[in-house]
């Protein structure tokens, strides 16, 4: 009897012991994906394939290779094709559903999309051709981006988000777009999770003066630029010292814009109106914000919309 308690007793000591170390590993985060963006002018589709998503820990350097995504039936799919116009402002398609049960250790992370060129495309206003897009090599290769087991899938919204600012990251290669297409650059492209949104209405004594756009900048610009690259291979002259903005948005014609997925933090957002074009890869030295004044901070938090109104 004496030696059956003893083996129970250190049965149970073990059984006690095993728990506390399996409490002690930290916790894994379940990881979800969805895709949105902002838009760009003249195109009715912007259409990308996804054939795969790896996934890179800066820390160790360990891959976790993604290549089943979830429809918006709900259905396992081995490529997902997404019409980016579709899914502006604040709306993403989920891509990735935390069902799949990809879970990763918290860190920092870099993505890298693996693109299929027969499902990826452009089509403009009043035109019926399909104009490729080409990524070097099929590879979008994305910038860091933070996993933490805090961010997790809420309903049908995914933890993370890959926002496509068009208007930063589309390029049009050539003017005849049938010869060279376009490309999607990781340039203006992020990942986010736990975001804000900011969206207003823009008055019509602003809009009657032509297209409109809001640009949002780091609260610290003190001289604001239009769109440009000079990382382009294209771009032509010395990088400007005034600040290029985070995130743009054109204005719809009812006149209201909305900047989503925006990360904590406050920011300067400013409105330009006029009939000047905006090079998203040259520096053009336009006038930011037009009319004078039409400029304001804004704070953003996760979860909430924030409202500037011009």
């Amino acid at each position: 009897m004496l030696n059956k308690i003893a083996l129970s007793t250190l049965a149970l000591t073990s059984l006690l012991l095993t728990a506390c170390n399996d409490s002690d590993e930290p916790e894994r985060a379940k990881f979800s994906l969805g895709v949105s963006d902002a838009p760009v002018e003249e195109a009715e589709v912007v259409s990308i394939e996804i054939d795969s998503i790896t996934l890179r820990n800066s820390d160790n350097n360990e891959e976790v290779l993604i290549e089943n995504f979830t429809n918006e039936a709900g259905d396992t799919v081995a490529t997902i094709q997404v019409n980016l116009l579709e899914f502006t402002g604040m709306s993403q398609m989920k891509i990735i559903d935390e069902a799949q049960g990809i879970t990763l250790d918290d860190g920092i992370y870099t993505m890298e999309l693996v693109i299929v060129d027969a499902g990826s495309y452009v089509m403009l206003e009043n035109d019926a051709n399909e104009y490729d897009i080409k990524v070097p090599s099929s590879r979008l290769k994305l910038g860091e981006f933070t996993v933490s087991s805090d961010a997790v899938q809420v309903d049908d919204k995914p933890a993370y988000t890959v926002e496509f600012d068009l208007m930063k990251s589309l390029v049009k290669r050539g003017n005849d777009p049938a010869k060279n297409g376009f490309i999607i650059k990781p340039h203006g492209v992020r990942i986010l999770s736990l975001s804000g949104a900011i969206t207003g209405i823009i008055s019509p004594e602003n809009t009657n003066l032509g297209a409109c756009m809001v640009y949002l900048y780091d609260e610290e610009a003190t001289i604001l630029a239009d769109l440009f690259d000079s990382s382009d291979d294209t771009f032509v002259g010395d990088e400007p010292a005034a600040t290029a903005p985070l995130a743009t948005t054109t204005v719809a014609v009812d006149g209201t814009y909305t900047i989503g997925f925006v990360p904590e933090g406050t920011y300067t957002a400013a409105l330009r109106c006029n009939t000047e074009i905006d090079d998203n890869v040259q520096y053009d030295g336009l006038t930011i914000p037009s009319p004078e004044g039409n400029s304001q901070v804004i704070h953003v938090s996760a979860g909430v919309t924030s409202n500037a109104n011009f």
